[in-house]
């Protein structure tokens, strides 16, 4: 039976659809014929990981983990990148890693002790890159050229020597977002447009740091991809805009746009999705992934691009090694 009124270029089938066409002579040919593109797994790269330093950190930490991983394990949840703000909690990040190949962490260093010692020490530990936050520029308790200091150019000079990137809360959001569940955020001190143009300036000066725009920077797609031909080295993550809720699904119009988009910037988009870990792992967590997870597969995209922005980009830039099929387990569907 040929399928009627869709077209492979434009929705993509899984690659084991055409490999049965011939496989064992043709002998399941058309089974499953319908199956979509599906990600091998995700790569989370943008958690929040919110316990501090306790003597029982190490046995909360393995079991909050394994909790998390056994209930997203169906929904392909492969690893997650954990932003650590407490310099204490390197020793637990260490023996967490070191047992589990579903996680990684990076440090969030605070913007007024920028420190070129415990960034080299958090990467002799194990962290694969920086966390910073613009959130205390537009508040108007620092000046929006703080992160040009001879000292937070040492830290960055260390990243670039170690090939590791800079996940950035770049820009703030404006208007209320009652979709995801967002507030009307407050008038700030300092403009939204200040504040970028001083972070790509340091996005410019370090061409060895991948920079990866949390929250796509909070720009239009259009905007972004001006940027992305200007800086080669900017990269995005799909948290909190790239987001559909469980019972919607995009519309054709606006999934042929964003799928373009996708399709022709795949190598500079990163799955995240900014879930905030050290409490119970509840629905409300849950669905956040799905959400995220949801609005990707809706995008139908062509398996070679799904694979790098579900995991494949985040290992690359990370410097993470891509998880096998036999350390990921046995359970998916």
């Amino acid at each position: 039976m040929e399928r009627l009124n869709d077209s492979e270029c434009s929705y993509p089938y899984s690659p084991d659809v055409r490999e049965r066409d011939t496989m064992d002579n043709g002998f399941s040919k058309g089974w499953g014929f319908h199956f979509p593109t599906s990600e091998s797994y995700w790569l989370d790269c943008h958690t929040h990981f919110g316990r501090a330093f306790t003597p029982k950190a190490y046995a909360e930490t393995h079991n909050m983990l394994e909790e998390l991983f056994s209930r997203l394990d169906a929904f392909r949840l492969g690893g997650i990148i954990a932003i650590i703000k407490d310099v204490n909690m390197f020793p637990v990040c260490m023996d967490v890693a070191a047992h589990s190949p579903h996680f990684n962490w990076i440090y969030w260093m605070h913007y007024e002790n920028p420190d070129r010692e415990i960034m080299e020490k958090a990467i002799e530990d194990g962290a694969r890159g920086l966390k910073l936050h613009n959130n205390v520029i537009l508040n108007g308790a620092a000046k929006p050229d703080i992160w040009l200091s001879d000292k937070w150019d040492k830290v960055f000079k260390e990243l670039e020597k170690a090939r590791l990137p800079v996940l950035w809360h770049m820009t703030q959001r404006i208007s209320a977002s009652p979709y995801h569940g967002g507030n009307f955020s407050k008038p700030f001190a300092n403009s939204n447009q200040e504040m970028l143009s001083n972070t790509l300036e340091v996005v410019r000066r370090y061409p060895g740091i991948p920079f990866i725009g949390a929250h796509q920077i909070y720009l239009g797609i259009e905007r972004l991809a001006e940027l992305f031909e200007k800086h080669e080295n900017l990269y995005i993550d799909t948290s909190i805009g790239f987001f559909l809720r469980w019972a919607d699904s995009l519309c054709d119009s606006d999934r042929n746009i964003l799928r373009s988009f996708f399709i022709k910037y795949s190598g500079r988009i990163l799955f995240g999705t900014d879930l905030g870990l050290g409490g119970r792992v509840d629905d409300y967590l849950m669905q956040c992934f799905l959400c995220h997870a949801r609005f990707m597969l809706n995008l139908r995209m062509p398996d070679k691009e799904l694979q790098m922005v579900a995991h494949g980009n985040a290992e690359k830039l990370f410097r993470i090694e891509p998880i096998s099929p036999r350390r990921r387990g046995n359970s998916r569907p």
